[in-house]
């Protein structure tokens, strides 16, 4: 399975605003991200429920970074803690925190102890910072540079996803 992402980043501001992927199963978008939020980088799961209904989709997260832990259902206006833990199917939690792993291998790095020596080095040679969350420097050439915000998108990713989660995550970043 190849999830789709999306990353937005503001080389000379607060860094990574959002990273996040997304796969569709049975309906419903399942997902992580993570981003700016001030300065701290909140991380969750995310479902969204019956993506393709004609009404808004039911928005789940996770409270923290344990797909198994506390989850809201969360609306543009509030949060409501639900009562049993994550509304997601055991495998589908599994398969996950797999993708999660690989996500962040593959396109993060979180701060300089968990970068390598020459990954830091690549940063600053491309004239960025090296700030609490980090794009790979590897993966900076995929970014589309003509904003202040620079992003990427997969091919065949559906930006409404990162459109409905905007206005129910905990993060400061909200997509054009």
């Amino acid at each position: 399975m190849e999830p789709c992402v999306h990353l937005a980043y503001a080389p000379w501001g607060a860094g990574v605003l959002c990273a996040m992927f997304w796969f569709e199963q049975h309906g419903d978008v399942l997902g992580w991200f993570t981003g700016a939020r001030a300065h701290e980088h909140p991380a969750a799961f995310f479902m969204l429920a019956d993506y393709h209904a004609r009404r808004d989709p039911v928005c789940y997260r996770s409270l923290d970074t344990d797909v198994y832990g506390d989850w809201v259902h969360a609306t543009p206006q509030s949060e409501q803690r639900l009562d049993a833990p994550s509304p997601l199917p055991e495998p589908a939690g599994h398969e996950l925190e797999r993708l999660q792993d690989a996500f962040v291998r593959q396109w993060l790095i979180y701060d300089e102890a968990d970068a390598e020596q020459a990954e830091i080095e690549r940063l600053h040679a491309l004239g960025l910072p090296v700030l609490a969350l980090n794009i790979r420097p590897s993966k900076i050439g995929k970014l589309a540079t003509d904003a202040v915000v620079w992003t990427y998108d997969s091919p065949g990713a559906d930006r409404n996803v990162v459109r409905v989660l905007a206005g129910r995550w905990p993060l400061d970043y909200r997509p054009e």
